[in-house]
């Protein structure tokens, strides 16, 4: 089980970016129409959870383990720790752009 925990941060960071993304599409007509940050919100708490993948892939890890483990671990973390700062990005600019924007 320990093994799939790995890359964690890859493919769990990867999916959150993505639904990040997709709601980034969604959300700036309900939130230009009740004037709530819904998107902001919604980034923040993704990008807590990326974080949280990334630190999966760190508490997954051992010292001494096969070098692909140790890859796979440090592809996990890096990778989770990148998408949380483009979830970041994306939730600073919805604070700048509200949608409302035409």
């Amino acid at each position: 089980m320990r093994r799939f925990l790995l890359p964690g941060g890859l493919t769990v960071g990867g999916l959150l970016w993505a639904a990040n993304t997709q709601l980034g599409e969604i959300l700036p007509y309900p939130q230009c129409r009740t004037g709530v940050a819904l998107l902001t919100f919604v980034s923040l708490l993704v990008g807590i959870l990326s974080i949280g993948a990334a630190l999966l892939s760190w508490r997954s890890r051992r010292p001494a383990e096969a070098a692909v483990d140790t890859f796979l671990a440090r592809l996990g973390i890096m990778a989770g720790l990148l998408f949380a700062f483009a979830i970041a990005l994306q939730g600073v600019a919805s604070l700048v752009f509200t949608g409302c924007e035409r």
